[in-house]
């Protein structure tokens, strides 16, 4: 009785596991070179700090494709050397994107998480003095950010940003079909251990 007592709560663990929802994957191509990123794709809006703005800046070669963000004075051209802000509509998960165009090493940018609104930590962005070779930036760790602000930039060329991937709603307990199916099975299977010691 015990095994069984055992196993099905392995099952029931199992069950209510949290799972990752789909990841939204925010890439920059198909966009015109110059143009304003605000709010463009579902669930976040782009910002910057007073006076500046991200737009799309189109480097082949650099990233994972043509185009990348960069910050920019308003109105004028790239800079890469301000804020970038990301503001979700709702609380995301599993966030991780890509620093491009590093020309310095070590700590070369720093990005602030914000879980429920409030300043959960500050994580540091490192180069590799490698400017065609993209560098994850993982903050996949931290569960129900609300929003993040890259800042900081010490790179003397400046950063761009590429490839934003998060989970939208976070995490979430949803029970597979599978599992499911096994929960009823064992519960059967206990069922019949019991009848058949009554027996």
């Amino acid at each position: 009785m015990n095994k069984i007592k055992n196993t099905f709560l392995v099952l029931v663990a199992v069950m209510f596991s949290p799972i990752a929802a789909n990841a939204d994957l925010i890439t920059f191509e198909g966009l015109a070179n110059g143009t304003v990123v605000t709010n463009q794709f579902s669930g976040v809006v782009f910002s910057s700090n007073a006076g500046s703005e991200n737009q799309v800046s189109t480097q082949p070669g650099i990233g994972f494709g043509s185009n990348f963000i960069c910050t920019a004075p308003v109105g004028s051209f790239i800079n890469c050397s301000q804020e970038t802000i990301l503001t979700f509509s709702s609380l995301v998960s599993g966030l991780s994107f890509w620093q491009v165009g590093d020309n310095d090493s070590g700590v070369v940018a720093l990005v602030d998480v914000f879980v429920n609104g409030l300043l959960s930590s500050t994580v540091d962005i490192f180069g590799f003095s490698d400017f065609n070779t993209p560098n994850l930036v993982d903050l996949s760790a931290f569960n129900d950010v609300s929003s993040i602000r890259i800042y900081g930039i010490t790179d003397r060329g400046g950063l761009g940003w590429d490839n934003f991937e998060f989970t939208p709603g976070g995490l979430v307990s949803v029970p597979e079909p599978g599992s499911l199916t096994l929960l009823g099975l064992g519960i059967l299977g206990m069922a019949l251990v019991r009848r058949r010691r009554k027996v």
